[in-house]
């Protein structure tokens, strides 16, 4: 029962600390992506069917990757600035 009671006290001090960082990251982090992929798909450019994003740093600001697979069966990254949601560029060419 000794052994117990300190193991419950870090068990519940951590989960508090786990918490609290995520209210921070919420206030802070980056935009949610799921307006920008919606924008995405109602884009004729980039029909398709989204396979995965990534954040990518380029050049000390970062990215996010977003891998689209285009009905002609080719994938095409579109680069997206996580602050304003707009297309920065993609593979098939660079803006």
């Amino acid at each position: 029962m000794r052994k117990f009671i300190p193991i419950l006290a870090l068990v519940v001090f951590l989960g508090g600390l786990n918490s609290i960082n995520s209210g921070v990251y919420a206030q802070s982090g980056p935009p949610d992506i799921a307006g920008t992929l919606s924008r995405l798909k109602n884009n004729p450019r980039y029909q398709g069917r989204i396979l995965g994003t990534h954040v990518k740093e380029t050049r000390g600001r970062y990215l996010y990757e977003v891998r689209i697979l285009r009905p002609e069966d080719r994938v095409t990254l579109v680069y997206v600035d996580p602050q304003t949601g707009g297309v920065v560029g993609d593979s098939d060419r660079r803006q």
